[in-house]
């Protein structure tokens, strides 16, 4: 009882009980917004921010284009009260820095899902036929980086294949222009992502290309039609397609956020106890921590958030820091490791 309290004090003290969203880490670039602007007044600064808002909500959510509710239209209206600073990086580009938990309480006011910031990279497989010749896009090209760079702008790193001896020996065009599952999944390991993109598209003259992109993830397979689309055009499209398919299938729909319990041993020492509250209350899924009890090195959790038990669990698994249930042992019980 003595060793509890002290835990509690110090919890108090540090400010890690209750209030998940008081200590939100901001993660690199989830909450920023880079926005041309033709100058600096304070009406093109206000255009600038809605634009920068409407981007980091869909980045948050995945969801592309946002829905037209009123709660959205109304904070895009004001979108001053969602960031706490600007400053222009260059003469004609404006940087912006939302406040986390502002934005994850639009979101759940306006009813979007939401896209935990842990997100797989994805591998591009892209092959162009011009001419009766095939090729696999390499990064450098125009399609490949405007595909990184809109990739980047929702919220997830896309790679593009080496295309070394190592891959050409295992991957030629037909291979992806055929979207063979057998090859591209043994190359893709390569890379270590789990999300794969598949491109094939047709040169239709005048630098116009047309064509199709497939989505693949542990047995999940979307696709999607193009046309008459240039480089530019093209690598977006198949980097928002991507996203839109990886956010379908990963980010947590709305619903009203319900109480959790969870257990979590290997809690040895007041460090222990402090980081993993600490650690909590850093996580966009949770709106709230409250510890319920202690014994011995067990602590009893209780966890506010709109993801069900079994999915709260597999997102604190994969975050690296909460050991899975052990065989047998009741889904809600975790295991501490600390900083992987």
């Amino acid at each position: 009882m003595i060793r509890f309290k002290v835990l509690i004090a110090i919890a108090a003290a540090f400010g890690w009980v209750l209030a998940a969203s008081a200590a939100l880490a901001a993660a690199p670039g989830f909450y920023e917004a880079e926005v041309e602007v033709a100058d600096q007044s304070a009406a093109t600064r206000r255009n600038a921010a809605r634009a920068g808002l409407g981007q980091v909500l869909i980045r948050l959510s995945g969801t592309a284009p946002l829905p037209a509710e009123p709660v959205l239209q109304e904070a895009l209206s004001q979108p001053e009260r969602y960031y706490d600073r600007f400053l222009f990086v260059a003469d004609d580009r404006l940087k912006l820095f939302f406040t986390p938990s502002a934005l994850l309480e639009l979101i759940d006011r306006a009813k979007l899902p939401l896209w935990p910031l842990r997100r797989p990279p994805a591998i591009a497989w892209l092959a162009l036929e011009a001419n009766g010749v095939r090729e696999i896009v390499r990064g450098g090209h125009p399609l490949a980086v405007e595909l990184v760079a809109e990739a980047r702008r929702r919220g997830f790193e896309a790679r593009l294949p080496l295309m070394d001896l190592r891959d050409q020996l295992r991957v030629q065009p037909a291979a992806v222009w055929g979207r063979s599952s057998l090859v591209l999944a043994e190359a893709s390991r390569r890379y270590g992502t789990e999300a794969v993109l598949i491109g094939r598209l047709r040169h239709d003259g005048n630098e116009v290309w047309s064509g199709e992109f497939a989505y693949w993830q542990d047995g999940d397979e979307f696709t999607q039609q193009v046309d008459g689309l240039d480089f530019t055009q093209a690598g977006a499209a198949g980097a928002n397609f991507l996203a839109n398919a990886m956010a379908s299938r990963d980010a947590l729909p709305w619903r009203p956020t319900e109480p959790r319990s969870l257990v979590v041993a290997g809690i040895a020492s007041p460090l222990h106890y402090g980081s993993l509250l600490h650690y909590l209350a850093g996580l966009e899924y949770l709106k709230s921590v409250a510890v319920i009890g202690l014994d011995q090195d067990r602590l009893d959790i209780e966890l506010t958030s709109r993801a069900e038990t079994d999915r709260l669990v597999a997102l604190l698994e994969a975050g690296g820091r909460l050991a899975g249930p052990a065989p047998g042992a009741p889904v809600n019980q975790l295991a501490w490791r600390g900083t992987p």
